[in-house]
């Protein structure tokens, strides 16, 4: 007995291990994109809740709130006193949080990294959960492999690691389908059922396409329907609901419980949050965009989302996660009489799941991003690492004496090829780019999906140059990304979600910059400005930053530029 209780104490250690390594180490080295503008709605979230104004814990369609609680716990550990300066809200489109906080003195790197860290420890805690309940299904180890495999996905890692809702959603969304799992098919304690509940709630107050998990339920349902249904359909049936009814109801208190909005104002709340995520799944935009929710023009005709989601996610994905998925296809088949119900189990579940969140971003209008299908990614691994445990343990079967040493040396292997998939693309995981495909040519020319990495490269060696604190950048992406790791002023030479910025405006700008940084990477959201760029590709930059075979950023001396330069940039 206590021999059984030091190894489980010994696997927690080694997965709590597992996890951290990769995670922790220099988690301040960059900033990405979408991270300073939800540090803004995150900041006004913690003074609504502290100023008891909770009808404006609200943002459109996320709704986030697991995210803005994470960044309010950031907040009150690194400047608690945000909340009684009397600034009011912040305008996040516009920055005003960064220029604020520096004036009192705090630097905003710093809350970021401060909330970074604790959404890590709170993945952390959900993937320990995922391990619980797995073991609860099949053995210990075996539980402990699959999950070690899939946190070892390097785009899993590169994402869960950041300031972002995909990596809560992901797990929220995987213990609460496993959870769920266990209550029907191992142990009917009305634990499990609360947690399932829970992390659905959880799930959808993180994101409200986190709703596609609804798939994997209805599987369970399903299946366990015809389980019973030798007691009678109708007894089946009623089950079934009565399972269902119960966990809504622990989504629903979830729900309420932890979005303090809810409390005073629950139908502005759902309505900026589903009125705006179906206005953005089918009509392409915001509410503030279109207005209204037009049926007529709903759309889900959208058969080049789903080949994009679905090639992005080959390509962000191992060689080792695809033979591992192809092995796991193995598993409806097994002769393990003990094993076959759980792993067909974990199989039929885990693909569901998976293809549901590819179907539902990918039909979806509005714009799509790699990582709002990180659960489709946990997934998959998850299922790759039970194909991979499925095929070395038939294989070592035949040998009697030495079945257990071969059996963990396999796991070892796998694991180590996996982990280092990872690993060589340290610190920016989620730039991964499958050695097969990325030879076959894909992307050959330019990365897919830049996130804004290398910017901080740019800051940090401009920041080495002479009187940098006195110079002033005029960078594409600047806030954050650039202005985090740079003591002079920077201008945005596109700012993120800000409309309606004259071409007068960015030649005024450039004419008062010093330097010009070019985030070259993200070619793909710089159709407007190509008219300026090609012309700015003939000049000789001052300096460049490749990355990965990929050239990402250009800095360009604005006093070296040819009056042509300008002459585009004012016919834009």
């Amino acid at each position: 007995m206590l021999q059984n209780r030091i190894k489980d104490i010994a696997i927690y250690i080694v997965l709590i291990i597992v996890f951290l390594a990769p995670r922790i180490p220099k988690i301040d080295s960059f900033v990405t994109l979408d991270e300073p503008s939800w540090l803004s709605q995150g900041a006004n979230f913690y003074y609504a809740v502290a100023q008891r104004e909770f009808e404006n814990t609200v943002y459109e369609y996320q709704p986030a709130v697991t995210t803005m609680w994470i960044i309010a716990f950031g907040m009150l550990a690194y400047f608690p006193e945000y909340r009684a300066l009397d600034q009011g809200y912040l305008n996040y489109e516009k920055g005003r949080l960064d220029p604020f906080m520096i004036e009192h003195g705090k630097d905003p790197l710093a809350l970021l990294t401060y909330s970074r860290v604790i959404q890590v420890f709170v993945i952390l805690f959900l993937f320990l959960v995922l391990y619980y309940l797995l073991q609860k299904l099949i053995p210990k180890i075996s539980a402990a492999f699959i999950v070690t495999f899939a946190t070892f996905d390097p785009f899993y890692v590169g994402i869960s690691r950041l300031l972002t809702h995909e990596g809560l959603v992901s797990m929220f969304v995987l213990v609460s389908l496993i959870s769920f799992a266990v209550y029907l098919a191992r142990d009917r304690r009305i634990i499990f059922l609360l947690i399932s509940g829970v992390a659905a709630g959880f799930a959808q107050l993180s994101k409200s396409s986190a709703i596609a998990m609804l798939a994997g339920m209805g599987i369970l349902l399903l299946m366990q329907l015809f389980q019973e249904r030798q007691h009678g359909w109708g007894k089946a049936i009623l089950n079934s609901i009565k399972f269902f009814s119960i966990w809504l109801v622990f989504l629903i208190v979830t729900y309420f419980i932890f979005w303090p909005g809810m409390w005073v104002a629950p139908g502005k709340m759902l309505y900026e949050v589903y009125g705006n995520a179906f206005s953005y799944a089918f009509q392409g935009s915001r509410l503030t965009v279109t207005q209204e929710l037009d049926v007529s023009r709903f759309s889900l005709s959208n058969l080049s989302g789903l080949w994009e989601m679905t090639s992005v996610l080959l390509y962000r994905t191992t060689p080792i996660t695809w033979l591992g998925v192809l092995l796991g296809l193995a598993i409806p088949f097994t002769r393990d009489r003990e094993l076959v119900g759980p792993y067909r189990l974990l199989f039929t579940l885990l693909l569901i799941n998976a293809l549901a969140f590819i179907f539902l971003i990918g039909i979806a209008q509005g714009r799509n991003s790699p990582h709002y299908i990180l659960t489709s990614y946990l997934s998959l691994n998850l299922l790759a690492g039970l194909g991979w445990l499925h095929v070395i343990n038939w294989s070592v079967s035949h040998f009697a004496e030495k079945k257990v040493k071969l059996q963990y040396a396999g796991l070892a292997v796998v694991l180590l090829l996996q982990a280092w998939n990872a690993i060589s693309y340290f610190p920016y995981y989620f730039t991964y780019r499958n050695p097969i495909l990325y030879s076959l040519g894909w992307y050959k020319d330019y990365p897919n999906f830049p996130y804004g990495e290398g910017l901080e490269i740019a800051a940090q060696y401009l920041a080495q140059l002479p009187n940098a604190a006195d110079t002033t950048i005029f960078s594409y992406y600047s806030r954050g990304c650039f202005s985090y790791f740079h003591p002079g002023e920077a201008i945005s030479f596109r700012p993120y979600y800000i409309d309606g910025e004259h071409a007068e405006d960015l030649l005024s700008n450039l004419r008062g910059s010093d330097y010009l940084v070019v985030y070259y990477a993200n070619q793909s959201q710089a159709e407007k400005y190509w008219p300026f760029l090609n012309i700015l590709a003939t000049v000789k930059p001052f300096h460049e930053i490749w990355m990965n075979g990929y050239e990402y950023v250009r800095i360009y001396n604005v006093d070296s530029l040819p009056p042509e330069i300008f002459e585009a940039l004012a016919n834009l």
